[in-house]
């Protein structure tokens, strides 16, 4: 549940992202604004070299919100083979998290979450960090606590 309390806590500060999509229509008739629901950083794992930031921003509200991972234009990965991102609790990595492989090293980047990992689902998870990780050895390469 620290995720969840952390998200709806983070919601309450939340920014929007002009980078995202908006194809979220409001009850009122107009785009909804991606919102920022948690913020971390980056702190390498098994000896390698990761940071920048991350946000989790959800666009649109309800059955029809959207969520994304989006990492900040500062992010730098040393590198390794089979890159994955996922979801740990208590540095525990979840496999059954796991919604995409790495597409680059360094600088921004979005992925939007699969509709099995909402936020509830997430929380029931108690997960707590994103993760990425090494398919291929099994490691954690990095992680960013929420």
């Amino acid at each position: 549940m620290r995720i969840l309390k952390s998200l709806l806590t983070a919601a309450a500060v939340a920014t929007a992202l002009s980078v995202l999509p908006q194809s979220s229509v409001r009850a009122d008739g107009h785009d909804a604004e991606p919102v920022v629901i948690a913020e971390a950083s980056f702190v390498g794992e098994s000896n390698h070299t990761v940071s920048g930031d991350v946000q989790i921003v959800q666009v649109g509200e309800g059955d029809s919100a959207k969520l994304y991972v989006v990492l900040g234009e500062n992010f730098s990965f040393d590198g390794a083979p089979d890159p994955r991102l996922g979801f740990s609790s208590d540095d525990e990595f979840i496999p059954a998290t796991i919604f995409s492989s790495l597409n680059l090293d360094s600088g921004k980047q979005i992925y939007r979450l699969p509709a099995n990992l909402t936020l509830a689902e997430l929380g029931e998870l108690e997960a707590d960090e994103l993760t990425i990780w090494c398919e291929k050895f099994g490691v954690p390469l990095a992680e960013a606590k929420f």
